[in-house]
């Protein structure tokens, strides 16, 4: 029965997919005069940013990171949660289920997202980059954050929307749910549940 549910933030909770490319595309193009293309971008995704700056060939992150989050908080002006997550959060609030986060983010990224601010009030701990040495696929972001929950892994599930975010859960011995509606490459990531929906999500904690 699950009894703990943690979510990921990008293409899960909040569509972030054009500001994050927007972003990273704009320094990208002043380093290199060209944007990347899908492919270049994948090897960067899922990731912190510093080491996705680092994939993208920078090497001076700090000054490149400041000029990535001011693209990054144009950009965030501009996004919206996915249809039916500020419904599920308000009902999973109303079933007391403790609910959690766990994003490769780090902390200045969740303070700046205002579309993400007006939610942080429904979750009991809030895991970012900041908090583990090392990030998913590795579990201890999720380990971080059942431990901040006092939950157990067979109860806990974890929704996200890639491949690093299942094999996160894998890792931490959690269930996991994919987020069928921000994922793109939902046919290639095998998960425990595909969530068409958020809604979905209330058929599994009656089971």
């Amino acid at each position: 029965m699950i009894k703990y549910v943690i979510f990921d933030v990008d293409g899960t909770m909040i569509d972030t997919e054009k500001a994050i490319n927007y972003a990273y595309q704009s320094i990208i193009f002043k380093k290199y005069g060209r944007y990347f293309t899908e492919e270049e971008l994948l090897k960067g995704y899922g990731v912190p940013t510093a080491v996705s700056l680092e994939r993208y060939g920078f090497t001076d992150i700090e000054s490149v990171l400041k000029e990535y989050y001011g693209y990054l908080m144009e950009g965030f002006t501009k996004c919206n949660t996915f249809e039916g997550i500020p419904e599920i959060l308000n009902n999973l609030k109303e079933l007391n289920v403790p609910l959690g986060v766990v994003t490769s983010r780090c902390k200045y990224e969740i303070e700046v997202d205002s579309c993400l601010q007006q939610f942080v009030k429904y979750f009991k701990c809030i895991v970012t980059a900041d908090d583990t040495t090392l990030h998913k696929p590795n579990p201890d972001p999720l380990l971080l954050a059942m431990d901040k929950l006092n939950a157990v892994p067979y109860e806990t599930l974890y929704i996200g929307d890639t491949v690093f975010d299942r094999e996160c859960a894998k890792n931490a011995g959690v269930k996991f749910a994919l987020a069928v509606w921000g994922s793109n490459n939902s046919e290639n990531i095998n998960a425990d549940f595909l969530f068409k929906k958020p809604a979905d999500l209330l058929d599994i904690l009656k089971m």
